[in-house]
């Protein structure tokens, strides 16, 4: 008997502490409701892999891109300034509302990613000249926009802005497309755009709406360049082209389809994968993060030696939303800073003075195709 009561109270204190980490409210949990069966195999307390707890940090935003330059973190992230309040990584739920000029992409610079300051925009949604009204194909739409962005810096080039450009914010409805913005010193006046993808990721658009949720792009070193993406059938696929402007072509498998890079993953008809984020670490060291589905339950984690034949990173998934209290999620941004990948993830929250939103929370790993530790 003595014993029977040690294991009911040991069973009792388990659920309890599981209980007690679910911190989201109720109506937060009705707008994004929490799965509790998932896929692959789940750390009990909802994290794996990562040094400690995910953190928040005094930033709003998603699809985030963080650069060191010049001795400064730089934190990239789309922002409105909509009837001239710069929202500060906010966009929902106002992009559809906002002007193209209101739509803009803002820069937070400092010593390190949680001490930045206020974000400045340096370009807008204005400068895209290939979106136009789904009433008269001649007039530009008075509601086109950016979204799913991605920047990265080069020496020799400056800024690559990689993001999916759309009229209007209906999924399904409307084609969002991948598109480039460059600049050679960052600063305003001096961005570029180059347009649409051109090549196989538009002429496969012409027959069927293609919603792409974007990716991350690379210079490898034979002066190719490649961007991942999805929303063309794949969980994740990847596309190259000689140079920004070039035709760019998908990497097809041995029958001549798109390639499926993450055939691991557990695709089915409601989970099929979004927001695909690449980081290189070394030329033969590449992390691939994705959410599994939305409202989002949980971030995957891949690894591969070429960036184009990727495995589970460990077991998977590597973060599920009971890391962070049951709150809503999206997605998981990274980069580098010396010998660790440093996460910023976006949860539902809410930052003092400001409405609620995405809030950037942040953790680190070592580096490394495979994990030091697994739970």
């Amino acid at each position: 008997m003595k014993y029977i009561l040690i294991l009911l109270s040991l069973l009792s204190a388990t659920v309890s502490a599981h209980a007690a980490r679910i911190t989201a409210s109720e109506e937060e949990l009705k707008r994004y409701p929490l799965e509790k069966d998932l896929p692959g195999k789940p750390a009990r307390d909802g994290l794996r892999y990562w040094k400690s707890p995910f953190t928040p940090i005094n930033h709003n935003g998603a699809y985030v891109s963080a650069i060191q330059r010049n001795g400064e973190h730089e934190l990239w992230r789309g922002s409105l300034v909509f009837r001239g309040t710069n929202t500060q990584g906010r966009l929902a739920p106002l992009f559809t509302k906002a002007s193209p000029e209101e739509k803009v992409c803002i820069v937070s610079r400092g010593p390190a990613i949680d001490r930045l300051g206020e974000g400045e925009p340096r370009f807008d949604s204005s400068l895209i000249n290939d979106v136009f009204d789904p009433g008269d194909p001649n007039v530009l739409s008075p509601e086109r926009g950016f979204t799913r962005t991605s920047m990265s810096w080069y020496p020799d080039i400056g800024y690559v802005f990689y993001c999916c450009v759309t009229h209007a914010y209906s999924p399904g409805a409307v084609r969002m497309l991948p598109a480039l913005y460059t600049s050679g010193t960052g600063e305003q006046g001096s961005w570029r755009y180059h347009g649409k993808f051109k090549g196989e990721p538009l002429e496969l658009a012409k027959d069927k709406v293609i919603w792409s949720d974007g990716g991350s792009m690379h210079r490898l070193e034979n002066g190719r360049w490649r961007a991942y993406a999805n929303g063309y059938g794949q969980v994740a696929a990847a596309m190259e082209s000689d140079s920004l402007d070039g035709e760019w072509t998908f990497i097809r498998d041995r029958k001549g389809n798109i390639r499926e890079l993450l055939p691991d993953f557990p695709k089915s008809q409601n989970r099929s994968g979004c927001w695909v984020h690449a980081l290189r670490v070394a030329e033969q060291e590449w992390h691939l993060w994705l959410t599994d589905t939305w409202p989002a339950q949980a971030i995957w984690h891949f690894s591969s030696k070429d960036g184009l034949r990727w495995k589970p990173y460990g077991k998977q998934p590597e973060l599920t939303r009971l890391a962070v209290g049951g709150h809503g999620i999206k997605c998981m941004r990274t980069y580098l800073d010396g010998d660790e990948i440093v996460g910023l993830l976006s949860v539902y929250g809410e930052i003092p003075g400001r409405p609620k939103g995405w809030v950037l929370h942040e953790s680190r790993m070592a580096t490394g195709l495979k994990p030091q530790k697994s739970k």
